[in-house]
């Protein structure tokens, strides 16, 4: 076998292994609440406390553990600094648990207003200034929250956890289409969560799944 010809069959197969060869790897990384980087209760019973996740008595309420219900709603915000940029996200899905009994709905939108120190039922900042939600307990569609939500599902007992794709929610974020402004979390009757910064810390899972561009 003559030199050129050689060289052509090793280019050949040097050619053939790198098509063959995987472009990239997808990956799934599991976000625990570590990488929440702002949470709070949104109460109609305490509109001015950021904080009031559980009423003991008319004048007290407490942070532990969360109770969801028709009139309170959770802000959760996650960081997704653990995701390369260079990465399309090809899947998302979040893991909300709860604790027995409970039977009712959750529901999670994405957040559209920008919200900061002192959010509350009332307003979604006090400082620099105070401003409000267009509707308190961010209920204004299209100005506080999406017009439509990003996904649902029913807490029963025997079935203490709900998921929800937000696919498009993450990517939307993380390809900087939309600041990232967290999800809101309503409930359609009374529904006592599982704590993302007690018992419940494990049982909180954001899944992520991406790949190269």
């Amino acid at each position: 076998m003559n030199a050129s010809l050689f060289k052509l069959r090793t280019l050949a197969l040097l050619a053939m292994i790198l098509l063959a060869a995987p472009v990239g790897q997808a990956r799934t990384i599991t976000l625990k609440p570590e990488a929440v980087d702002a949470f709070a209760a949104l109460s109609e019973s305490h509109p001015r406390s950021g904080w009031a996740a559980q009423q003991i008595d008319p004048t007290l309420f407490v942070s532990h553990p969360p109770i969801g219900g028709a009139s309170t709603s959770y802000l959760v915000r996650y960081s997704f600094d653990q995701i390369p940029k260079g990465n399309r996200i090809t899947h998302a899905e979040w893991v909300i648990p709860a604790g027995p009994p409970t039977t009712c709905t959750v529901t999670v939108w994405r957040v559209l207003a920008e919200w900061g120190i002192g959010v509350c039922h009332q307003f979604r900042r006090v400082h620099p200034q105070r401003q409000e939600w267009s509707v308190p307990g961010a209920r204004g569609r299209s100005v506080d929250r999406a017009t439509k939500p990003t996904g649902n599902g029913k807490f029963e007992p025997g079935a203490l956890q709900v998921t929800v794709n937000v696919t498009q929610d993450v990517e939307l974020w993380h390809g900087s289409a939309a600041p990232n402004r967290g999800w809101l979390i309503t409930f359609d009757g009374p529904c006592i969560l599982m704590s993302p910064t007690h018992a419940g810390r494990q049982q909180w899972q954001l899944r992520i799944t991406y790949e190269p561009e």
